[in-house]
């Protein structure tokens, strides 16, 4: 199951607010329409619309918390007073994703147990399949010189046996490399609880679109209709 946050990350004023503003555009601007919105008002591709538009959703839906860099696509997007009241609020208390557990502590590679027995079981398969040629199966993948395919191996191994934690950069050296389902619950758990730095933004915007609006994580969003309910459950 899919994790949720909470106001996604902001006050219950302000979570309301964006709630309204959001059912505000979806009301005015129809099926067909609301893509080409986006794009109009921040002159960008339509592979760039949709990383905005699907960041925003998330966030009316509590599925992620919002950050300085959704707030900021947003612009033109959003009222400017809500734009300005949600720069204000992150700029104080937004810090750039959450490691549930100490960076210390290494055990399941810092994933769920279960998520972490699946990692092991797909590793195992890896290992199996190609026993004496795993690194030119890495080099083919992902397209990589032999060191970068034993740098990505080794990552892999050291996941494995605990010794370090599966952080976002590591996550994505593994895209191709598990299966579509494994690595989409894990990018929907790692993406959310831990940190990576700005030089990443681009890949993660990428793997994000690529695996959330696919399959079965994409299927069980929850409906903005039902985010709608929980507002105004709240008051609204």
């Amino acid at each position: 199951m899919s994790k949720t946050y909470k106001y996604s990350g902001l006050t219950k004023e302000l979570y309301q607010r964006l709630v309204i503003e959001h059912a505000a555009l979806r009301k005015a601007h129809k099926k067909g329409s609301y893509k080409q919105f986006f794009q109009d008002v921040k002159q960008c591709s339509e592979l760039q619309a949709r990383i905005i538009y699907q960041a925003f959703n998330s966030a009316v839906v509590e599925r992620a918390r919002i950050s300085p860099a959704t707030v900021d696509r947003l612009e033109g997007i959003i009222s400017d007073e809500l734009y300005s009241d949600l720069k204000a609020y992150l700029s104080e208390n937004y810090t750039r994703g959450r490691v549930t557990r100490p960076t210390v502590d290494t055990s399941n590679a810092g994933l769920p147990e279960e998520l972490f027995k699946q990692f092991r079981v797909e590793v195992e398969e890896l290992r199996a399949n190609y026993k004496n040629s795993l690194a030119k199966y890495i080099m083919d993948v992902k397209g990589c010189d032999r060191k970068e395919a034993n740098r990505i191996k080794d990552s892999i191994n050291r996941c494995y046996v605990e010794c370090i934690v599966l952080t976002p950069l590591k996550v994505i050296q593994m895209e191709g490399l598990l299966s579509r389902e494994l690595f989409s619950e894990i990018i929907d758990y790692v993406f959310n609880n831990y940190e990576w730095s700005e030089r990443l933004d681009n890949e993660i915007d990428r793997i994000i679109l690529k695996y959330r609006t696919k399959g079965k994580i994409g299927r069980k969003k929850p409906s903005v209709k039902r985010a709608l309910y929980t507002a105004l459950a709240m008051g609204l």
